[in-house]
């Protein structure tokens, strides 16, 4: 029997890899979406709903940091060594982007 033969990828194995693929190019759109909306600058009326659009961008990057750690990624096994050092990047600026909103809100007095 030859060892060659290689086991077929479970389900989870095969949604960690379309995973890994989509994700890092997912974050950073969310990231870019919600920097947009709070870098915009402000006309009348629209304060609100531009609000509103960053909250919801911060918990798609809260729920997509999620997803990854979830998956366990980044993973050696399924991604080489760049694609897994970009998506380290990634959560590393998605991560960051967090941290300085709740700052924000901490400065403002919003977080108490």
């Amino acid at each position: 029997m030859s060892d060659n033969v290689t086991t077929p990828l479970t389900i989870q194995e095969k949604s960690r890899q379309q995973i890994a693929i989509f994700l890092p190019a997912a974050i950073e759109k969310a990231i870019n979406s919600y920097r947009l909306y709070v870098e915009k600058e402000e006309l009348d009326g629209e304060f609100s709903d531009r609000h509103k659009a960053a909250k919801i961008a911060l918990a798609h990057i809260e729920l997509l940091i999620k997803l990854a750690k979830w998956a366990d990624l980044p993973d050696a096994d399924i991604e080489d060594k760049k694609e897994a050092d970009y998506f380290i990047d990634v959560l590393c600026a998605a991560k960051m982007e967090l941290a300085q909103h709740e700052i924000s809100l901490e400065d403002n007095g919003e977080n108490e």
